[in-house]
């Protein structure tokens, strides 16, 4: 029940594990965005953007245009009411979804990053490729991962890095770097790849 919970929160349940993610991601999600060096007037898309923590560290920079999916209707909600004040409705556009079907933007996206989320998608190459198929030439993506549960370690840490890598080179993306960040309990991996 409480991996469903992280996978997809919902109800009364589900928003008290947003409020555990917003803790427990904090370091997580400012590591990831700084290597995405995000501009002003940059379209950034998170993938499982969860109560909106990453995405309200930078709705402050002047012209973005921010774009969120979420499998979660409770997280939807929360990041709606989280995100109100920080935007104009037309610079914030958050979705209730699957990142695989999202459609064409009227122009590429410039980055897009997941924070602790591409463990729950079913298809992850499959994915991937479609969200290269969204951003720009030289457009970059960034995705994060830090292991929890029984059993896992820094070592599984690695393993992930290495995963994440192999996916990202068979969803056609180039460029690709991985950072280890020691973390509690378990390291972090980001990888970083460019789009073509």
């Amino acid at each position: 029940m409480l991996y469903e919970q992280f996978a997809k929160p919902e109800g009364w349940l589900g928003k008290i594990t947003g409020w555990f993610m917003v803790k427990e991601n904090e370091k997580r999600n400012e590591w990831t965005l700084s290597f995405l060096d995000i501009q002003n007037k940059d379209r950034v898309l998170e993938v499982g953007f969860g109560p909106a923590d990453a995405l309200k560290k930078i709705a402050d920079k002047e012209g973005t245009v921010l774009y969120g999916i979420d499998p979660s209707e409770s997280m939807v909600e929360t990041a709606l009411r989280r995100l109100k004040n920080e935007k104009r409705p037309d610079q914030v556009c958050l979705m209730h979804g699957q990142a695989q079907v999202l459609e064409d933007f009227q122009q590429p996206l410039d980055k897009i990053y997941s924070i602790n989320n591409i463990s729950f998608w079913d298809t992850p190459v499959k994915t991937l490729s479609h969200l290269r198929s969204l951003l720009r030439p030289g457009g970059r993506i960034a995705l994060t991962l830090s292991p929890h549960g029984r059993g896992t370690s820094d070592e599984t840490t690695e393993v992930m890095g290495g995963q994440l890598r192999a996916l990202l080179e068979e969803a056609g993306f180039n460029n690709i770097e991985v950072f280890i960040k020691p973390t509690f309990p378990n390291d972090t991996v980001c990888a970083l790849g460019m789009n073509k």
